[in-house]
């Protein structure tokens, strides 16, 4: 029987990133799974970890290979995998251990081509974390196709881009013979595009189960600028496929401005000045006139100020686009700066204020001191007055005054209701009779 589940990782030099990796994996409550690790040439120990693994591990199969990049390891993967589905990661993230179990179980109730779940950055430097928002999540449709999200203005941002939080069906991957591109940078994106595209049946398992690692040295974001060709070469092949599947009219906006603003991202990654005149040129002369990108209306753009990008990469040599862009930087620095000076005398302002209230804390806090400990005196006087009270009743003096007292009293109180009233009382002695009268008060 095959297992369930084959897992395809590449690694190249992750070296203090993979034990995290593979525990997340080795752990899987979803144990019936082979892995498959393709070590892509490491130089920095990272075979050593995979060896280690596998000696406590039956299920891992390691495949070592010559650097040829991430897309050449993911194919020598899937050339030899035999589980019903497909799980692509990277091995410098962190893998929930009930991750393929759950995603497994919603595939084959759900009866999908494949499931995807939700992620979150983890900044490698300062260890925060935060979900990765992509325009599907809030979908609402158990099982959908691409022609459920043509509402969805930002229908390339629908998925991330990438495979690593996505579970395939093998024999779906195996019906479009798809592969990955082997190409240094981006070798991902015709592969996930592909499969958007092409599966008729997606589901979303709306939890987070993935830590993507950013902000570490190594990055493949970071070297770019080694490679000013490979961002085409995967444009290029996500609109032949858009043509394959007869999609790209439907979308060819959508496409269009998600591929500048990829290509965009790609030249402010740039480090050298050869290589952004290379991307520069790509960008200018292929990719703009290629996908119609300055006929696109300016309300398909949801990063508006990619519009007047677009335009100006357009019109400029790239000279001539770094001059403009300096001088609206130097534009956007005097404006932070006058902001800059505002805050500044509104933080003097503020600061003078916290002081003057400061200083009336200070004096209602001393009052109201002063107040609580002519309070305090208060209450022990009251209370032992209250006590001498409750003594002076208690004793034996005043219950026999009181005794003494009791007629004059009631005579008292009735004198005084009755004046209260307007009302006048007698008494008369009447021969041997005593005659009392009430009456009302002239």
């Amino acid at each position: 029987m095959p297992p369930k589940v084959s897992v395809i990782i590449p690694v190249y030099n992750t070296f203090p990133f993979l034990r995290e990796c593979m525990d997340g994996i080795v752990n899987q409550t979803l144990q019936d799974i082979e892995i498959i690790l393709i070590n892509d040439g490491s130089t920095d120990g990272s075979l050593a970890i995979l060896e280690e693994y596998k000696q406590n591990d039956s299920r891992i199969i390691i495949i070592n290979q010559e650097n040829k990049g991430a897309g050449a390891a993911r194919n020598a993967g899937l050339d030899i995998v035999q589980g019903e589905y497909l799980s692509i990661l990277d091995s410098d993230d962190i893998y929930d251990v009930t991750m393929l179990e759950k995603m497994y179980t919603k595939a084959e109730e759900l009866q999908v081509d494949f499931v995807v779940c939700f992620c979150k950055f983890f900044d490698n430097a300062t260890k925060n974390e935060w979900p990765w928002e992509w325009s599907g999540m809030s979908i609402e449709k158990k099982v959908f196709s691409f022609k459920d999200t043509l509402n969805i203005s930002q229908n390339f941002d629908f998925f991330t881009g990438s495979c690593y939080d996505k579970l395939y069906k093998r024999s779906f991957i195996d019906k479009h013979k798809l592969r990955f591109q082997e190409i240094s940078h981006s070798n991902d994106g015709f592969f996930v595009f592909y499969t958007m595209y092409a599966a008729e049946r997606i589901a979303i398992l709306k939890e987070f189960f993935i830590k993507y690692r950013i902000n570490r040295v190594g990055n493949l974001g970071s070297t770019h600028h080694q490679d000013t060709h490979s961002f085409y070469e995967m444009h290029k092949a996500v609109r032949y496929s858009l043509v394959e599947l007869g999609v790209l009219e439907v979308i060819k906006e959508r496409f269009a401005v998600w591929s500048f603003k990829h290509c965009w991202w790609v030249l402010n990654e740039i480090k050298t000045w050869q290589a952004f005149l290379e991307v520069y040129s790509i960008i200018q002369n292929k990719l703009i006139p290629e996908n119609k990108t300055i006929s696109v209306p300016i309300d398909m753009f949801d990063v508006k100020f990619l519009y007047d990008e677009a335009r100006e990469i357009n019109e400029l040599s790239a000279a001539e686009y770094l001059f403009v862009r300096r001088k609206s930087l130097r534009v956007e620095y005097t404006n932070l700066q006058e902001e800059h000076n505002n805050l500044q005398a509104e933080h003097i302002n503020l600061s003078v204020t916290y002081r003057n209230l400061q200083m009336e804390y200070n004096n209602l806090s001393a009052e109201s001191n002063h107040l609580q400990n002519e309070y305090s005196n208060l209450q022990n006087k009251y209370t032992k007055l209250l006590g001498k009270m409750r003594a002076l009743v208690n004793s034996r003096s005043y219950r026999v005054g009181r005794m003494f007292t009791y007629i004059p009293r009631k005579i008292r109180w009735l004198i005084h209701n009755l004046k209260k009233y307007g009302l006048t009382f007698t008494v008369k002695l009447v021969g041997k009779k005593i005659i009392r009268k009430i009456k009302k008060s002239s």
